[in-house]
Order: structure tokens, then sequence, then C-alpha cells
């Protein structure tokens, strides 16, 4: 079977980050920074042991059968380093992790390519989110470091600084074309003059905004797809459209907002708040730009623009109360288009970035990656290396990017493959709009998907190139719950309370240097 046919209906997940089965939950979102991925990866062992046996399984998976190659291709091996050994089979592999490789997507789709092209097999150690660090500590001191782990924020650069990482320099290639289009990406997460995490992708996952087409219209505005299209996506039609739309809904909110909109909206500028820059650690949330987003923000307070508490794009009631949802691009999308289904309302949802700043020529954004670190003192670096080039063929492969795109464009009929009345098994969830079966004539049952289409296909296009966005990366998730919390009240304040970002910042200004120079003096020693 070729491995286009076992591909699973997530098998674009890190490439273009777009969730394809639902909203799923999300009530926890709006107070931090998880983002819809990590929310579906937070499996414990326990809740692996217990899936539903109903499940459809698209094929199994015989892992250990794979990966019975006798040696190891050498166009498989593009992007290695001086140390890797060519054709050298992975072997096994130990992952410390908060998901079962083998029932998470990428993963599994990964997994197998690892498999199958480089003879390796992945065992999993799982743990919770919470405890995933502290366990790395206990096994690296034990002399049992596993061999891989999934890149998380709260790594860089605390993790890395404290030497719990691989130099990944001399094991994979940075100046090879594999890694060509990324290679600026690599460089943004160097230190004391090496590489330590190679993502294999760009993702979608980072903030956006989130409506209804039709919901526009009515005020009477320019859709804000066509403003960005039209390059002119910025704050002011952002904040123009919402006060239009404020004027003729006066007792709703505009704006649904997340923990984040105030970094988020920050980031536009092209300032992060924290950053590591030539391995110096360095606050930016004094600096001019920053303080000029925020003031932006502390006016839209004022315009009385926020929709105070959560209310998420899962929720109907959610959609009938406000305009726009800053939230995760691939999280919002799928949720208002499910929701739209449901009840089968007019208009179109659609996603676009954040609104660029006026001040810039640059479309600036957040950035988020995708890919794997190799803890210091594992067994098996060689196998490591192999899975992340296994990642990376995984993310850049045209055939397998061809056939999620087709999917993802495809707008006729969908439907659950049996007939609701005879049990007729259709050939395919496909069909033409309003069929019937076959056998007793009844209306096929229409079954949600996610769609896009060809314009907001080319916003997610444009979400990962570097030529029309300039990435930012804000490090200070890296330096723990405590530096989260108080960047998260920060920002926050002046649209929870209508507090001066000034004054806020002035209060926790010290708490934030303190656990800043503590990592200063780590570096300097």
């Amino acid at each position: 079977m070729k491995r286009s046919q076992k591909l699973t209906s997530a098998i674009l997940a890190a490439v273009l980050a777009v969730g394809t089965s639902g909203c799923g939950g999300g009530g926890a979102r709006g107070t931090n920074s998880t983002t819809a991925s990590d929310a579906a990866a937070e499996t414990t062992a326990a809740a692996i042991t217990t899936l539903d046996p109903n499940r459809e399984i698209d094929v199994q998976v015989n892992y250990d059968e794979m990966a019975d190659i006798s040696t190891v291709d050498a166009q498989n091996e593009s992007g290695a380093g001086k140390l890797y050994e060519a054709g050298k089979k992975a072997g096994t592999i130990h992952a410390l992790c908060f998901f079962d490789f083998h029932n998470v997507s990428p993963e599994k789709d990964i997994a197998e390519l690892f498999a199958e092209r480089f003879g390796g097999t992945v065992e999993t150690e799982i743990v919770s989110s919470l405890e995933i660090n502290d366990r790395l500590g206990v096994l690296m001191a034990s002399g049992q470091s596993p061999d891989i782990m999934r890149f998380s924020g709260d790594f860089y650069p605390s993790l890395f600084i404290n030497n719990r990482f691989t130099a990944l320099d001399e094991w994979l290639d940075k100046e090879s074309p594999v890694w060509s289009d990324i290679g600026g990406i690599i460089d943004r997460f160097e230190y004391n003059g090496k590489h330590y995490y190679f993502p294999y992708a760009l993702t979608t996952t980072e903030y956006g905004v989130t409506y209804c087409s039709k919901e526009i219209e009515e005020i009477g505005m320019t859709d804000p797809m066509d403003l960005y299209f039209a390059g002119e996506w910025d704050w002011n039609a952002f904040e123009n459209i919402m006060l239009r739309w404020k004027d003729s809904n006066a007792e709703k909110y505009p704006l649904s907002w997340p923990g984040t909109f105030g970094a988020q909206l920050t980031a536009t500028t092209g300032t992060p708040a924290i950053e590591l820059k030539d391995d110096q650690i360095i606050n930016n949330m004094k600096s001019p730009n920053a303080y000029r987003a925020m003031e932006f923000i502390e006016k839209l307070y004022r315009e009385d623009i926020f929709w105070e508490g959560w209310h998420g794009p899962d929720n109907l009631d959610s959609w009938t109360g406000t305009l726009f949802f800053v939230m995760p691009l691939d999280w919002a999308l799928p949720c208002g288009q499910e929701r739209w289904f449901q009840n089968n309302f007019e208009g179109e949802i659609r996603t676009v970035p954040m609104p660029r700043d006026p001040e810039s020529d640059t479309y600036y954004m957040t950035g988020q990656t995708s890919g794997y670190v190799v803890p210091s003192g594992a067994a098996n670096i060689q196998g490591a290396a192999s899975f992340i080039l296994a990642s990376r063929m995984y993310a850049s492969d045209p055939e397998v990017v061809e056939a999620e795109r087709e999917k993802l464009l495809y707008d006729g009929g969908y439907y659950y493959i049996k007939c609701p009345e005879c049990k007729y098994k259709f050939e395919s969830e496909r069909g033409e709009i309003g069929e019937t079966c076959p056998e007793c004539g009844t209306p096929r049952k229409a079954k949600w998907k996610l769609t896009y289409t060809p314009e907001q296909m080319q916003i997610f296009d444009d979400l990962v190139d570097p030529s029309k966005f300039t990435f930012v990366f804000s490090c200070h998730g890296g330096f723990g719950q405590d530096m989260i919390d108080t960047l998260d009240t920060i920002y926050n304040a002046p649209i929870v309370d209508g507090d001066t970002y000034n004054h806020i910042l002035s209060e926790y200004e010290s708490i934030v240097e303190a656990t800043l120079d503590e990592y200063r003096g780590m570096i300097a020693g």
C-alpha cells in the first residue's frame, strides 16, 4: 500500500496546522496561550488505554514489520550532518511525551514514515504535560535520558541555558537544501552559537481574527478578507468595523478576546515581549512600540469593545453576541463552520491574520513552529536525528501537501458513508449535493467537513510564507509559569479593568527583571 493511501484526515496538521475534526472542548482557552493542538494532545496514559472501541481506524499499522528494511536509502538522508552514519537503520528511539506518538497526529504519520524510510520504531513514556520537565530531569540524572521530545515553548530558553538538550549542528546540516526555507527560523532558536532545535515546519496555529461574512455585509463595511488582499487590513480598519457594528448592536460587544490579546497585538509591531538575541535576554516591554500597541488597546477599552469573560467560538451563544473572535486560527475557523453547519445559518465563516500595525510596511505576526529536540545524554542520537529528518520529509512531501489541499478545497456534498435508513454502504463520503440512496431513496445524511474557499487557502499559504510575514517569537514562556502569569496580568489589565499599561508595568517590572536577571547570570556564568 502506498503511503498516500494510508494518510489520515489530519495528515497536514503541522504543515497547514488546521483542525479538521471540529471544535472539541475549548473552555480553558482565553486565559493562557495554549493552542488547540496542545489541547488535543493533552492526553494521559490512562486516557490512551481507554480509546473508544467503536472509533474508525483507517489502517492498523505494524511498525516493527514496516521497519524491517536492510539499509536506509541515501536520498532519505539528505539534510544529515557529518556525525550521521549513512545507511544505518534508526533502530528504537525512546520518546518522553504527554501523548502516544502512535495515536496523535502528526506523530503517528511521521512514525510510519520513520519506520518505512529509516527502519526505526518509537517507544513512548507518557507523563502529564505539567510533569514532563521534572521527569526529564529525573531521567537525565539517572543516566536514562530519552532520545526525543516534542519541542514546547516553555523549553526555550530556560532548558537550553540549563544544558538539557543536545546541539544538533553535527547531526543535521542547516545549510542543506532540505532546511533552506526554514533556516532563518532555525537561527531564531540559536543559543551559545549552536542549534539545538530544527523545527520541521512553521505552523498557522497562532492567533487571527475569525468572523461571519454576513455580519460585515449587514453593516455595509468592507470584508476583512477583502481588506487583507488589498493591503488595508490594519488596526484602524479593525477598529472602524467594530465601532460600526457596535452602533448597530448596542447591547452586544464586537470582540471576544483571549488572555494573550495584548501580546498578540504588540507583536504586530515587530516587537516581542522578551527575546534572546546574541545570547542577551532583552526585555522589550518598555519599548515605544509596546506602549503604542497597548495605548491602542486602552482606547478600545474606553470604546467598550471587549466582551468581558470567556466567550469561545465553540459556543453558539458566543456567535450571536459578538462580531470578531481573536483566537487560534486552526481552532476558531472549524468551530464557526461546524456551528453554522449544525444550525443551517447564512453567511460564511472566515479567518484573517491579526490586523497590521498601520505605522509599519511590514506584516508581522507571532510565529509558531513544530519539531523535536534531543535531550542531553540521549543513547540513540542517530535515531533521533532520523526521526527529525522523517518529520521534515513529512512536512514537505508534495504528494501529501496536494492531497490535503484538495480535500480542504472540496465543496461538494459530504455525507456519512451509510444510508441512515437501510444502511446501504456508499463508496465514498463524497457525492452530489442532494444525493439519495439507490436502494431505498432516502436522502443521504450530510456530514460536516472543514472547507476552504480558494481565498481562505491563500491566506493560510501566506501565513507560512516568510516573504509575506515576518515572524515574531517571544520567549517569555520559557522562563516559567510565574513569568507567563505576570505578563498575562500586565497585558490584560487595560482590557479587564481599564488600568493603564504604564501603571501596571511599573508595578510588575521588578518581578519580570528579577526572573530575567537570574537567567542572565546563568548565561554569564
